[in-house]
């Protein structure tokens, strides 16, 4: 029998309707979101301009038909995001998915390949 060094595989879960409208980048950038309390700081976390953060949300929230956040337009000190609750119950179901499918491929993973694995 070979064996084979090093070999891993990779998944992206990703939700659409036609085209991909959620997935880890949406969700990293709400986690962000919900720590900070601020797209734009989210999005400068991650290393994103404004515009294409605040693009990525509209589009998950066209998909989805509801809105992720509440947003209060600047002023004095600034304005904030704030998650909704729809928009947190969808993070959660999304990540238990995620989570569940990731544990289904890796035990696939090993029942077809943990014999030729060094």
């Amino acid at each position: 029998m070979v064996v084979i060094a090093n070999l891993s595989y990779s998944l992206r879960i990703r939700l659409k309707k036609g085209e991909p409208f959620f997935g880890p980048g949406v969700m990293q950038l709400l986690q962000h979101v919900a720590d900070t309390g601020s797209l734009q700081t989210a999005a400068a976390q991650i290393k994103m301009s404004y515009s294409k953060a605040w693009k990525i949300i509209k589009e998950a929230e066209k998909g989805l038909g509801f809105p992720l956040m509440t947003r209060r337009v600047g002023g004095v000190g600034g304005g904030s995001s704030e998650l909704t609750e729809q928009g947190k119950d969808f993070m959660q179901r999304y990540s238990c998915f995620e989570r569940e499918v990731y544990k289904t491929a890796d035990d696939l993973f090993n029942k077809h390949f943990g014999d030729v694995l060094r």
